[in-house]
């Protein structure tokens, strides 16, 4: 749950764990159709979750991970 007292780095670490269960979803529902359109979609909306999940992980690099 987000709330006031999470830091920037706790809520963007938050953010990325969601964007990698959404990838997981997707790619369950992928692999539970027989349709390959609806197969394509749900594996393109889990690699727009690991587009997001990439630009997270960017932002955490960028701007915490060299404090350290």
């Amino acid at each position: 749950m987000i709330d006031a007292t999470l830091n920037p780095l706790e809520a963007l670490q938050m953010a990325l764990k969601r964007e990698q269960g959404a990838e997981d979803f997707y790619l369950h529902a992928a692999a539970q159709v027989d349709d390959d359109a609806t197969r394509k979609m749900f594996e393109f909306l889990a690699a727009e979750e690991r587009k997001h999940q990439k630009m997270i992980q960017d932002e955490i690099d960028r701007n915490f991970l060299k404090e350290m």
